[in-house]
């Protein structure tokens, strides 16, 4: 092979790899593949709150509207350990890389390990630990509000009401627990009577015949399955008339005949014809979704635009201020304070 015939290979060669770099460097601006995107959604679309789910469900395919994307669904049953099965269906069988849930907080607990260290990014629209996103590597984030600041606004708002002697009605899984943990850093007060169940199965009636034979002027139950298992009837039954606490699940259309007179936090952005579970789905799921579609489904350019986006703290979480709502003859009212 001739001299000049060598350089000229070598100048080719050398272009190539320059281009190669090059299209390393710039991966966002590659033309955009023809494939929609997959946006996986793991909610609990069967089992006890289903109807929770289903307002996750009815979000994100709301959010999804006239973006180029396909839904994918996984149920999790609220299950931690169907969580897990969700999320591998999704990343191992379905190359999901971008997520939307899940919504109760025990699976979010489950999965955070399993997205660690991943080019995978969730994003959860409900209530969770603020913790989550550190132990995620920063791949989990939070469209409304850490589960420690809802139940501190709570428990501050209780006292300003003036309620000094309270009861704690909480569950066995992760989201009762870090509301109830912030619940009793933060309220001033006695919480005279400090019950835990186990799970949703379990018979409160016991609970709550230690609260009525308790002095206390209101109580505290961050926790939806409390009121679908009649712990606001049996309460009344047992003569207990003093005012009922709990958080945002309560709103939910289903829930609505079993907790009247409940007040409870909301995020005070959110539209009231809707229930904030459809809301933040549908958010979280134009936000992942026209981010994945900008950066061409680029893991580092979609987790930078998030971050950058002024919609999250360093936690992770969305920056949403609260209100006090009550469900009132079945209608969620806001409470003047």
């Amino acid at each position: 092979m001739s001299k000049t015939a060598k350089q000229i290979i070598g100048i080719i060669v050398l272009v190539l790899l320059l281009w190669g770099f090059n299209l390393v460097g710039k991966r966002i601006s590659l033309p955009p593949t023809s494939e929609p995107i997959k946006i996986g959604v793991i909610a609990p679309l069967t089992g006890v709150v289903a109807d929770y789910g289903e307002e996750v469900r009815k979000g994100a395919e709301a959010g999804a509207v006239g973006k180029k994307v396909e839904v994918v669904f996984e149920d999790d049953k609220c299950d931690p350990k169907e969580a897990v099965s969700a999320f591998q269906k999704l990343a191992g069988f379905q190359k999901v890389q971008y997520v939307i849930g899940p919504a109760c907080g025990s699976p979010q607990e489950a999965i955070v390990p399993l997205i660690n260290g991943k080019e995978i990014i969730a994003i959860v629209p409900s209530a969770a630990s603020s913790e989550l996103f550190a132990k995620s590597g920063g791949n989990l984030f939070n469209i409304q509000y850490s589960l420690e600041d809802e139940s501190k606004f709570i428990a501050e708002k209780m006292g300003e009401m003036g309620y000094k002697n309270v009861a704690l009605v909480s569950y066995g899984n992760a989201f009762s627990q870090s509301h109830a943990n912030s619940f009793r850093q933060n309220f001033k007060g006695k919480i005279v009577v400090d019950s835990q169940l186990v799970d949703e199965a379990s018979d409160v009636v016991p609970e709550v015949t230690k609260i009525a034979a308790a002095k206390i002027d209101a109580v505290y139950s961050p926790d939806i399955s409390f009121f679908f298992s009649g712990g606001l009837t049996k309460l009344r039954q047992q003569k207990v008339l003093v005012p009922i606490f709990s958080t945002y699940v309560v709103e939910l259309p289903a829930a609505r005949e079993f907790v009247s007179g409940v007040t409870y936090s909301y995020p005070v952005d959110i539209d009231s014809a809707q229930a904030a579970v459809y809301t933040l789905s549908k958010q979280a799921t134009e936000l992942l979704a026209q981010a994945a579609i900008d950066c061409n489904s680029v893991y580092t350019c979609v987790k930078d635009k998030l971050n950058s986006s002024g919609l999250f703290n360093q936690n992770g979480v969305s920056n949403r201020s609260l209100i006090l709502k009550q469900i009132k003859d079945g209608v969620p009212t806001i409470i003047n304070q």
